[in-house]
C-alpha cells in the first residue's frame, strides 16, 4: 500500500494535467478514494480523487462526470469536474515504488465549502434530522431527473440490482464471508440474504421505481455550508431502486433514537418533489437491512483504512439488522 508521502507526489505529479499550480496539497479523506485539497492561493483551491484501481474504468469515470454535469445544469447542488489542459476529465499516475507500484487515474473538481454532515461509519447527532427534509427533496430531484435523462451512448455504470447487492459477486463484496464472522453470524447472513434476494426480486425494477441514483447518499457525501446542502462523490452512481436511494441516505441513523423523526423528515421533503406510494416506502426497509449487510462486505475488503477499526460495530449493526427483519417476515 502506498504510503501518504507516495500520494501527495503523486498529486502533485498530476497537477501538471490541469495545468495548477498548488501552494499546498493535503489529504482529506481516504476511504474508497484518496481526496486530496489542492490549495492554489489564500481564496481559491479544488479537489483532487486519486480513484481506486479497479472499481471505476475510464468509461464509467466519463460517464459519472457526464450525468453529474447533467444534474448540475437541471439545479441540483453538485460539483462539477474539471478538464485537463487537452479537454480530458482524467489522467493517471503511477504511486509507489518497484515493489509497491501502482496506477490511479485521477481527476479534479470543484471545491464546496462547508462540511459533511457527517461520517459514513460513526454515530451521527440528532442535530442533522432538520436537514433530512432538504436529503428527501434532492433525492426525489435525483429522482425526476433518471426519468427525463436520456445517457448519451457509450454511458456505462454499474447496476444495483439483485446480482449487484445480493449476487454471487455482489459490487461491495461476499459480506456473508467475511473473515471476523463467527460461524452462527456467517448463517444469519447467509439466511438473510436468500430471504432479502426473495424480497428484491419481488420488486419492479420498471422505470417508476428503477433508475440512476447516487446509490451512496449518506451523510458523509452531503456538505452542509449554513442552510445549503451540496451533494458530492459520485464514485458509486448507477443503476438502482429509487427505495434504495432513500434507505443510503436515513441508514446514518438507523438503530438511534431520532431514527423516526429522521425518516418524516425525509419523506415529508421526498413526497413535496415525488410521490412515493405505501408500498415503496415499506421497501426502503428491506433496503435499510441490504445496506447493513453491504457496508460489512464492504470493510472486508479493505483492513488498510482507518475505518477497519469500527468493523466490529458494523458487523453487530448488520446482525441486529437481520435478526429484525428475519422476526417480521
Amino acid at each position: 500500500m502506498p504510503r501518504d508521502t507516495d500520494f501527495l507526489e503523486a498529486a502533485k505529479a498530476a497537477c501538471v494535467s490541469w495545468d495548477l499550480n498548488p501552494i499546498e496539497i493535503n489529504i482529506l479523506s481516504h476511504t474508497e478514494n484518496v481526496v486530496c485539497r489542492i490549495k492554489l492561493s489564500a481564496t481559491k483551491q479544488m479537489v483532487m480523487r486519486l480513484h481506486r484501481p479497479g472499481y471505476n474504468d475510464l468509461e464509467e469515470l466519463n460517464s459519472e462526470v457526464q450525468w453529474v454535469q447533467s444534474l448540475a445544469h437541471a439545479g441540483l447542488p453538485v460539483p462539477t469536474a474539471l478538464q485537463t489542459e487537452t479537454g480530458d476529465y482524467y489522467c493517471s499516475v503511477d504511486i509507489g515504488d518497484d515493489a509497491h507500484m501502482e496506477q490511479r487515474l485521477v481527476g479534479v473538481i470543484e471545491w464546496v465549502d462547508g462540511k459533511p454532515l457527517g461520517t459514513p461509519l460513526t454515530n451521527t447527532s440528532q442535530d442533522v434530522v432538520p436537514h433530512y427534509k432538504t436529503i428527501g427533496a434532492l433525492a426525489a430531484n435525483i429522482r425526476c431527473h433518471s426519468n427525463q435523462w436520456d445517457p448519451p451512448e457509450g454511458f456505462k455504470r454499474r447496476r444495483w440490482n439483485v446480482e449487484g447487492l445480493l449476487g454471487d459477486t455482489p459490487l461491495w463484496g461476499r459480506f456473508w464471508e467475511a473473515e471476523p464472522l463467527t460461524d452462527a453470524q456467517r448463517m444469519l447472513f447467509r439466511d438473510a440474504r436468500e430471504l432479502l434476494q426473495d424480497q428484491l426480486g419481488a420488486l419492479s425494477t420498471g422505470p417508476d421505481r428503477f433508475g440512476l441514483i447516487h446509490s451512496d447518499l449518506h451523510l458523509g457525501n452531503i456538505m452542509c455550508d449554513g442552510d445549503d446542502l451540496t451533494i458530492i462523490d459520485f464514485d458509486d452512481a448507477g443503476y438502482g431502486w429509487f427505495a434504495h436511494e432513500a434507505a443510503v441516505a436515513l441508514h446514518p441513523g438507523f438503530g438511534e433514537q431520532w431514527f423516526p423523526n429522521a425518516r418524516e423528515a425525509f419523506l415529508e421533503g421526498y413526497c413535496s418533489i415525488h410521490e412515493m406510494d405505501s408500498e415503496e416506502i415499506s421497501s426502503i426497509d428491506i433496503f435499510l437491512a441490504v445496506r447493513s449487510l453491504m457496508i460489512v462486505g464492504w470493510l472486508n475488503a479493505r483492513p488498510e483504512l482507518p475505518l477497519y477499526e469500527y468493523f466490529p460495530v458494523v458487523i453487530e449493526a448488520a446482525e441486529k439488522a437481520v435478526k429484525d427483519l428475519v422476526s417480521s417476515s
